[in-house]
């Protein structure tokens, strides 16, 4: 088999130990280099180092061919968002993920995400659990429990604004958090903040005019207590990429939430927790970069914005000088599946695509193009 683990720590180390490496093709992540180099390394193990919340890491840790991939790092939300990770984008056919609260398990489990619950044991279970060999515990096996066939998630309420306004849940209050709740509250919304951290909690609750709860923002129990129930919208604007994702599942799946947002500081993973069902995402870094892009004096292809609570933008290409599509028509125009010219605009007149129409110089080209296209047409057109 062929194995992937991430995490090497107290249970992925013991793991390793006990598990046969000569006998299995064994892959460890870790974002800790000293845990990678702690002692000698079984013989047969490969060790990569770096954040596993990368999809070019876990494909070059061969997830792409991966039997089995365990998520053993000491963060919850980091483990969830692994094991979804593995189990959509590269349909692993088995997935284990450490768990410490357990009234999150269900929420998972319909992804195809076995849970493992922290004990002394954990390694052996975890071995026993995947090989079918015995185990020597007095802890009970379904610490490791497989995925149930009832469906928890209940269905997202429709989004209604009350009188002209939303009740928005914050997760996270740091500055992004500070400044989006002033906004909101300035423009009449209703407004609670979650933070977890309880210095940031004492300051922030002296400086806006809005309820702030004290917890973890993807814990139940929190949201409950907040008022997730009846919550129009959702954002979570915490520094951290899985923090964000499982705030916003566990906001959807468990209270209904309607609109959930996600901030991202991995531009990356922004069509990747759209595909793990968060409405909308908001990345400062993929914003920066368009807008320094969009100056670069070579370039005629600029992104004009992106579609709200899409996976989409709008391109504009410009046709100057001796432009090679000059002359041609729409139709001869190869574009990548799902992108589309939309309109043509020229001498300032919006024209309608149609594959009649020869394009001259000056033209400006407006597009349709999924994110994930972008840079593939961007060398289209320029080539063309």
């Amino acid at each position: 088999m062929k194995i992937i683990v991430i995490g090497y720590g107290r249970v992925g180390s013991q793991f390793i130990k006990k598990v046969d490496t000569t006998a299995n093709q064994v892959v460890v992540v870790d974002k800790e280099r000293s845990a990678l180099e702690r002692g000698k390394p079984p013989e047969g193990v490969r060790f990569l180092y770096g954040n596993a919340i990368d999809e070019d890491l876990l494909r070059d840790a061969g997830a792409e061919s991966a039997d089995i991939l365990l998520a053993l790092t000491r963060d919850e939300n980091t483990n969830l968002m692994l094991a979804q990770i593995a189990r959509v984008i590269f349909n692993v056919p088995r997935v284990v993920a450490i768990v410490y609260d357990p009234d999150r398990e269900s929420y998972f489990h319909e992804a195809g995400i076995e849970t493992l619950a922290i004990t002394a044991a954990g390694a052996d279970l975890l071995r026993a659990g995947l090989t079918g060999a015995a185990v020597k515990s007095s802890v009970p096996a379904r610490a490791l429990r497989p995925v149930p066939v009832t469906n928890p998630r209940v269905a997202p309420r429709p989004l209604e604004a009350h009188d002209g306004s939303f009740y928005v849940l914050v997760v996270g209050g740091g500055l992004v958090g500070y400044y989006l709740s002033r906004s909101l509250l300035k423009n009449g919304h209703e407004v609670t903040i979650i933070e977890r951290n309880r210095a940031t909690y004492n300051l922030i609750s002296q400086q806006v005019d809005c309820p702030v709860v004290l917890g973890e923002g993807s814990s139940a129990e929190v949201l409950e207590h907040a008022g997730a129930a009846r919550a129009d919208i959702l954002c979570s604007v915490t520094n951290h990429d899985d923090d964000n994702l499982i705030s916003c599942q566990v906001a959807k799946y468990r209270f209904g939430v309607p609109k959930t947002i996600a901030r991202v500081k991995n531009p990356k993973n922004e069509l990747l927790m759209k595909r793990l069902g968060v409405d909308a995402t908001v990345s400062a870094t993929a914003g920066l970069f368009n807008a320094i892009r969009n100056l670069a004096p070579k370039s005629p292809v600029i992104s004009v914005g992106n579609l709200v609570s899409s996976s989409a933008g709008i391109l504009e290409f410009r046709l100057t000088g001796p432009a090679k599509l000059a002359g041609k028509k729409i139709k001869g125009i190869s574009l990548p599946a799902g992108c589309k010219i939309i309109a043509i605009v020229r001498g300032g007149e919006a024209l309608t695509p149609t594959d009649s129409i020869v394009l001259q110089s000056g033209d400006t080209l407006v597009g349709y193009v999924p994110h994930a296209q972008e840079d593939a047409v961007r060398q289209i057109l320029l080539r063309s």
